[in-house]
């Protein structure tokens, strides 16, 4: 006779049906009888296997907590490290943008033009300063010192302390006005040569 109880326990198979129900009678001795069977002893086998496993299992995770905790709170720092870098890498590529801005050619082109009028306008600043100064100083009366003492007519005059004042003033008025120009011409020298396009600018 074929039971689904018969085709889960096959060694059921070699009871008689009275010994089976009379088996049945007695849920203790149904227990202590189930448990004698190769299949359940196999099951039961298998059970206690997978409980020494989820034992060990439960151990090996109880002796990594600390590791795990420490590894989750590095990665943590780790994390919030990186976030930082990311928020300063993105100010640095716009400082950067700010600064090839700044240094593109055209941009530089204009400012050579630009600071090429501002060299001119100084100059003409440093010309009508002196020019200024001249005509203030022309007005002003003689100085004892300058004039020549009686009877020594046919003598030498002597130099007087405004002419060398005035003499050092044009020399600097001179020196100023060249450099001032100096430069002004090699800025116009570079303008007119980007101007013809004889100016290049490396990318690197």
């Amino acid at each position: 006779m074929s039971t689904p109880l018969v085709q889960q326990f096959p060694s059921l198979a070699q009871y008689p049906p009275s010994f089976l129900k009379d088996l049945l009678s007695s849920p203790e001795l149904t227990e202590a009888f189930l448990f004698s069977l190769p299949e359940v002893k196999e099951l039961a086998a298998e059970v206690e296997k997978l409980g020494r496993e989820n034992d060990e299992i439960a151990k090996r995770n109880i002796e990594l907590r600390d590791e795990l905790i420490a590894l989750r709170d590095a990665t943590a720092q780790s994390y919030a490290y990186a976030e930082g870098l990311k928020r300063k890498w993105t100010d640095i590529e716009k400082a950067q943008a700010n600064l090839y801005q700044r240094n593109r050619p055209s941009f530089l082109h204009l400012r050579l033009r630009h600071s090429l009028t501002a060299q001119d306008e100084l100059s003409e600043k440093i010309a009508s300063a002196f020019i200024e100064g001249r005509s203030a100083g022309a007005s002003l009366p003689g100085s004892r010192v300058d004039s020549p003492l009686p009877g020594a007519e046919g003598t030498s005059t002597p130099v007087s302390g405004g002419d060398r004042n005035q003499s050092k003033a044009i020399e600097d008025f001179i020196n100023g006005f060249k450099a001032a120009r100096k430069t002004y011409h090699k800025r116009a020298i570079w303008a007119e040569r980007w101007s013809r396009g004889e100016v290049a600018w490396r990318d690197d």
